[in-house]
């Protein structure tokens, strides 16, 4: 996971609807398949975009103090209210938690206890649903170790498990895996520095009825034909026996199983991920717009292997069991964008750093 830049920052800029959004520009090798993008919403009848410069907000993030960072943070990051108090979730490859009375006044950190032996694990609790009964359900991305041929962490195969807590995320009980690739589906030949294989880099929502989560999230398949944004969706009434539940978006219908089942991505990879310069949209981030009374989606695009980023990318659907559903994705804001967004930081070895030890990643200048 160490290379999301999605939820690094917030408050640089602010998105606004109501303005001009830019389109993709997808030229090159292995261009898109039209026919392969869902229909979704006719463009016309789209919101638009305007961004407009913000004040800096800091999250608290996670102390590295190896690497001299002070507010790491990696993956999206999961936040929910409980009366006035306001609780966040930040990872490193370990969740740690923060609260207070709002997103700009947020301290308390304290390391997330997953109970043995997901405390020794490389795991990013990457989206929370606070229930009525105050339990607090979540999902987290497991990056298994020892994949390819070594002790290394890397390569790894990520896959999804699911948890709840009674105390706001200061601890876990895991109720098991409910999204994960065949085991035997890796390539060790891989380009990527990061997966051979798997699924991961997700956020889960319930619909407004209450009948489903459904997860929408990164497969890293060695077949090209299953890699980019997949869908997958878990029954509420399941959300205290989750394991062997959750049915995942193929050939049009959720018809094949969570564990180990195949994918049809809702954003199909442009270029094959394990090549080296791989392309395809990942790292999905959902909210419900009550003023625009739709979903929103907010993409990362990834232009290699590595996930070098070009742009932050925004899809719709006014309806969240719909995988067809959704928009075109729509850049937002380029990659010159972002790099001006964060002026305050500077490039060291071709990475952006700002004060206090926030990492944003490979977003060097490219030539």
């Amino acid at each position: 996971m160490r290379r999301n830049l999605r939820a690094v920052w917030a408050g640089t800029i602010i998105f606004l609807l109501g303005g001009i959004c830019s389109s993709a520009d997808r030229s090159g090798a292995g261009p898109v398949n039209p026919a392969a993008w869902p229909t979704g919403a006719a463009e016309s009848s789209l919101p638009s975009v305007v961004l407009r410069a913000a004040p800096l907000i800091q999250m608290p993030g996670v102390e590295v103090p190896e690497r001299s960072l002070l507010h790491e943070a990696d993956s999206n990051n999961p936040l929910h209210w409980d009366g006035d108090v306001l609780y966040l979730f930040n990872n490193y490859g370990h969740p740690w938690r923060t609260s207070g009375p709002d997103i700009e006044h947020l301290g308390k950190r304290l390391s997330v206890d997953l109970g043995f032996p997901n405390n020794r694990f490389n795991i990013w609790i990457e989206s929370t649903w606070k229930d009525e009964d105050g339990t607090l359900y979540g999902a987290y991305h497991y990056e298994p170790d020892t994949i390819c041929f070594s002790n290394q962490h890397i390569l790894t195969a990520p896959r999804i498990g699911w948890i709840r807590s009674i105390n706001n995320g200061a601890s876990w009980e895991d109720l098991g895996f409910v999204i994960s690739a065949d085991p035997c589906r890796i390539n060790c030949l891989t380009k990527s520095p990061w997966d051979s294989g798997g699924t991961g880099d997700f956020v889960f929502y319930l619909d407004q009825k209450k009948e489903y989560f459904y997860f929408y999230g990164t497969s890293y398949d060695p077949e090209f034909a299953e890699q980019g944004v997949f869908a997958a969706r878990l029954l509420y009434a399941d959300r205290n026996d989750p394991a062997g539940k959750a049915m995942k978006w193929h050939n049009g219908g959720w018809n094949e199983p969570g564990i180990w089942g195949h994918v049809t991505p809702v954003f199909p990879a442009e270029r094959d991920y394990h090549r080296p310069d791989g392309a395809m949209f990942w790292g999905p981030a959902i909210h419900w717009n009550t003023y625009l009374q739709m979903y929103v989606m907010v993409l990362n695009h990834a232009i290699d292997t590595k996930l070098t980023e070009d742009g932050i990318y925004i899809s719709y659907n006014p309806d969240l069991g719909d995988p067809t559903g959704w928009s075109k994705p729509q850049m937002i804001l380029d990659r010159a964008g972002i790099l001006r967004a964060t002026t305050i930081g500077k490039l060291v070895d071709d990475m952006l750093l700002i004060p206090r030890g926030v990492y944003y990643g490979e977003l060097g200048r490219r030539s």
